[in-house]
């Protein structure tokens, strides 16, 4: 069997990049009556609140639970530190309260002995986990797979889609949000052009910068945390994710030539705010990227067009899609390899 030279020319993150959008598809056809079953149990428990525990790219997942379950259901989303558990020995009042843990190898002790304390307080939990057979999994009640497919990438990529998908099924499914649904339906697409799209983005726009942030808003947040860790990890530069809001108050002082501004303007999260922010970046001598639907083009910035199905609230996946495969591009033009940072060495990070 011959072997597709630019397949084997690939690295494994932009693989597993490319792959998402089928896994994303098989995932959504599957486990119907899991997520219909956790909807209906959701709406009767009427939680006040909705915790999370997760470290990494699986907190910046959390984050987008945080910004599209309130919007969705109306309840409270907590990012809630393991080391309350594991160090401090805190007892957190979370009886009929429903937690949920994320993570890709379920492996780690600080998240599972969160998630087992939550369960003992009387929370209802769950856990959204890649490894089915990990000791997460079998600690949860409720096991949501996050059917991506084995990712042997130190950097991941489809177990975040995948992870963010799901989030935005169990909004869908507890707020029973038929236009969500719908969206759902139509995000494999989108994931298809958006990574087509990411493979044509110039890397040549971080040369010579030693900084970047990565600017967005409300939901756009998750993909500009993620796409801040993805430059730290891939590309060996200092990144910082920030509200488009909160960038003008202290953090522009040392914004300067040597700084790239991803600005994410994903249409129905503040998107004109985060480019009058961008335009402000670039006036201070900055380098600037402007990534959104079509409405946030400007002939003053260079411009990346974000394909949106017809929920605007599933954009930070098409976001990250897009934006994936210019990252691998970029740590390839720095003279990095994307699959072997210089000093994770495992997938797998266990803390306590």
């Amino acid at each position: 069997m011959s072997v597709d030279p630019q397949q084997s020319s690939k690295s494994q993150m932009l693989k597993e990049a490319q792959e998402a959008p089928e896994r994303v598809r098989e995932f959504l056809e599957g486990d119907l009556a899991l997520y219909h079953e956790l909807g209906a149990k959701l709406r009767a428990l009427r939680p006040s609140v909705m915790g999370t525990f997760a470290r990494g790219s699986s907190d910046n997942v959390a984050t987008y639970a945080s910004y599209l379950i309130p919007q969705c259901t109306g309840t409270v989303v907590a990012s809630l530190p393991p080391s309350l558990v594991t160090v401090l020995e805190s007892k957190l009042n979370l009886a009929k309260q429903f937690v949920l843990s994320i993570s890709q190898s379920g492996g780690s002790p600080d998240i599972n002995g969160a998630l087992e304390h939550a369960r003992q307080q009387g929370a209802l939990t769950a856990a959204l986990v890649n490894d089915v057979n990990s000791s997460l999994a079998k600690r949860a009640e409720v096991l949501l797979p996050q059917r991506a497919g084995a990712e042997l990438s130190l950097a991941a990529t489809k177990t975040v889609l995948c992870s963010m998908t799901a989030v935005a099924r169990l909004a869908a499914e507890w707020s029973q949000d038929a236009r969500l649904q719908v969206a759902l339906r139509e995000l494999p697409e989108t994931m298809f052009e958006a990574y087509n799209r990411g493979t044509l983005v110039d890397p040549g726009y971080a040369e010579g910068v030693s900084s970047a942030f990565v600017l967005s808003r409300a939901y756009g947040m998750t993909a500009a945390q993620e796409v801040s860790l993805k430059i730290k990890e891939l590309c060996g530069l200092h990144s910082e994710s920030f509200s488009s809001a909160e960038v003008l108050h202290g953090p522009r002082e040392i914004v300067n030539e040597k700084f790239l501004i991803i600005a994410l303007a994903l249409p129905g999260a503040g998107e004109k705010n985060v480019i009058d922010a961008a335009h402000q970046m670039k006036e201070q001598g900055a380098r600037v990227v402007l990534f959104g639907s079509s409405t946030a083009r400007t002939e003053a910035l260079p411009f990346v067009e974000v394909p949106v199905t017809s929920d605007l609230r599933l954009a930070p996946i098409a976001a990250l899609q897009l934006i994936y495969p210019w990252l691998e591009r970029i740590s390839k033009s720095l003279g990095r390899d994307p699959d072997r940072p210089r000093y994770l060495k495992s997938k797998v990070v266990k803390t306590l």
